[in-house]
């Protein structure tokens, strides 16, 4: 569990899987370390009316587990071109509401496989006194707040 002593914002848990499939197709870089079959796996299944049943999961794990194991040129390949894109305004309605995140993220941590998290995680924005819970295993990224930065996108 984190308990927030000052305001805080982190990612933690996954965005519903529908959200997960818009930035695939809005968001050409994101998509760009995911190979093919996975994400059309993903695609096919993310509309799904069980989004927490073992086929669902399975294709989530797999999307999560291409991008934290994408090539590291293609890593540093796609980041650049995702900066310069949103640095110079180019952005599309879907990725409007991540662009900040995405920058920030990769200010605090330049060049890192982590910020492309920000298209798979929920964005949680605390007060002091909120809380939320961090189940084992689950991927998770302090992004400010706290007098430690934590970092744990894995």
């Amino acid at each position: 569990m984190a308990l927030a002593l000052t305001d805080f914002t982190a990612l933690c848990g996954f965005l519903p899987l529908p959200k997960i499939a818009a930035y695939l197709l809005s968001t050409p870089e994101f998509a760009a370390l995911i190979p093919t079959s996975i994400a059309s796996q993903f695609a096919t299944i993310s509309s799904s009316s069980n989004p927490t049943g073992p086929a669902e999961k399975a294709a989530l794990k797999d999307l999560f587990s291409a991008v934290m194991t994408a090539e590291e040129s293609l890593l540093k390949a796609q980041l650049d071109i995702l900066m310069q894109r949103y640095q110079y305004g180019s952005v599309t309605d879907v990725e409007k509401e991540v662009r900040d995140l995405v920058l920030t993220v990769n200010e605090q941590f330049p060049g890192d496989i982590g910020t492309f998290c920000a298209f798979m995680l929920n964005y949680v924005k605390m007060k002091p006194g909120d809380a939320i819970f961090l189940a084992a295993g689950e991927p998770h990224a302090y992004i400010s707040g706290g007098r430690y930065p934590h970092y744990a996108c894995s």
